[in-house]
């Protein structure tokens, strides 16, 4: 019997190379690609003109309730002048009629602020993208130490994309003479994490209940806003504790 000596010999196997087939699983991962890109892009689209939609009707509806509210005093105004003139002495019903003028002119500069807000956000006279700390509310509650608290943030510019991001709440004021700082997660039970999560394209608010620490004394709210991505922007704004003016 013959036998071989030397190196081990290695199986080779023989396989056919077929150009189509590369090609067409080239060309199907291509087509995949693309067709993902598009329905992630038409989606996006979507999510912005709902938006767009949304604050639109918000807007109309807002100066539908200023125009009403402008048509009921203007009905009031003249009452009360037919009133006094006529020399009719129901001294109540005047007054009655004076109390609902004041809170109709309230109404309506609170009606003519959020208008003017909307149109802002939505026709800025600048096309450069601003994020914005718009404006912070804070209004004590029936039970004592508690606040409620709300924070608009908006977008000023273009508006093409949404901005995402993590907002921070942090109450400044003194305890036992020591300056003391806490997170809005330290005296809010809406609050888990150290910074809230936001994303919009127009504005977004961010509200809910806070409750002081006993003998802590407040003085201002910082306000931080950190946004995503590669361009990632900061912004930071103090207000003032409410009777702290």
């Amino acid at each position: 019997m013959t036998v071989v000596k030397g190196s081990k010999q290695d199986q080779l196997m023989v396989v056919s190379y077929d150009p189509w087939t590369r090609f067409f699983k080239r060309l199907f991962m291509l087509v995949l690609i693309a067709a993902l890109g598009g329905a992630s892009y038409i989606f996006g689209r979507y999510e912005a003109l709902e938006a767009q939609t949304q604050a639109i009707a918000e807007r109309d509806q807002l100066k539908e309730d200023l125009q009403m509210a402008q048509d009921e005093m203007a009905s009031y105004s003249q009452r009360v002048i037919m009133l006094e003139k006529g020399g009719e002495v129901d001294r109540r019903s005047t007054e009655g009629l004076r109390q609902n003028l004041v809170d109709l002119r309230n109404q309506i500069a609170t009606l003519q602020e959020e208008v003017a807000f909307y149109k802002g956000i939505m026709a800025p006279s600048t096309r450069k993208q601003d994020l914005r700390i718009q404006k912070l509310d804070i209004e004590p509650t029936l039970e004592a130490r508690r606040y409620r608290y709300k924070v608009v943030i908006t977008q000023v510019g273009t508006n093409q994309r949404f901005v995402s991001g993590l907002a921070g709440v942090n109450i400044v004021g003194v305890l036992n003479g020591e300056q003391k700082v806490y997170g809005l997660r330290d005296v809010s039970d809406d609050v888990q994490d150290y910074g809230i999560k936001y994303r919009f394209r127009y504005f977004q608010e961010i509200e809910g209940d806070l409750v002081l620490p006993e003998g802590f004394i407040a003085e201002s709210v910082e306000v931080v806003l950190q946004t995503n991505g590669s361009k990632a922007n900061r912004v930071e704004q103090s207000f003032p504790w409410p009777g702290k003016e």
